[in-house]
């Protein structure tokens, strides 16, 4: 039971953490970005530095180069003068000159080894960052292009319902105001035909018979007698 238990707790919490991740995944995304672009500035200014040095070391071999060069002849004459003391002390400097030379010469091939594969590896890093940029600006593109979707459907579904409710609202009042309607129609059936059809009768001498004045005045002489 309890590694049951356990095992939901760790299941819940990486669901969880893969459901932030996936959620945040641009914003990661761009941050890993940011994080390998600084990285990748340190590389190539350590490649930069690099070249710097093997340029300076370059530059050291010739002049130790030149330098023995320049002794060997002087030595020459001095040998062609019988001057062997001079030429002897010149050819020991010419003989370490050479070795310091060789050495650093050697030095240099392994360095060089190390600049060019340092370049390629910037070079590699450059172009995956490249394609990484591409790769950010198509994922919010899409990622924009999605939560504008989802914000519309739910814009529509809400649309949907608030124009259902208006259309009922409508169907109401339209339906109150014709029921309105007819019954003031039935109300002016009912007080205006009676009238109308009362006074057509009476001017057509069909109406309600009225007293005659004469009458009664007859009526009442004739109880006096």
């Amino acid at each position: 039971m309890l590694k049951t238990l356990s095992d939901l707790l760790r299941g819940a919490a990486a669901d969880q953490a893969q459901a932030l991740h996936d959620a945040n995944a641009v914003v990661l995304l761009r941050q890993q970005i940011r994080d390998a672009a600084g990285a990748l500035a340190v590389a190539r200014r350590e490649l930069a530095i690099a070249m710097a040095h093997q340029a300076g070391e370059l530059r050291a071999v010739e002049a130790l180069t030149g330098r023995a060069a320049g002794l060997e002849a002087a030595a020459a004459k001095a040998l062609a003068d019988r001057r062997d003391d001079l030429a002897t002390e010149a050819a020991i400097r010419i003989a370490a000159l050479e070795d310091e030379a060789a050495d650093r010469r050697a030095a240099l091939d392994a360095f060089e080894a190390d600049v060019a594969r340092l370049r390629r590896l910037v070079g590699d890093g450059e172009g995956r960052l490249r394609d990484l940029d591409r790769g950010l600006q198509t994922a919010r593109a899409t990622e924009a292009v999605r939560r504008a979707g989802a914000n519309g459907r739910r814009g529509i579904a809400h649309a949907s319902g608030a124009l259902q409710d208006a259309e009922a609202t409508l169907a109401r009042l339209r339906d109150r105001q014709t029921a309105g309607a007819d019954i003031d129609a039935a109300l002016a059936a009912l007080d205006g035909v009676p009238r109308d059809i009362e006074a057509r009768l009476d001017a057509a001498g069909y109406g309600k018979p009225r007293t005659d004045p004469a009458a009664i005045l007859e009526r009442i002489r004739a109880r006096a007698a």
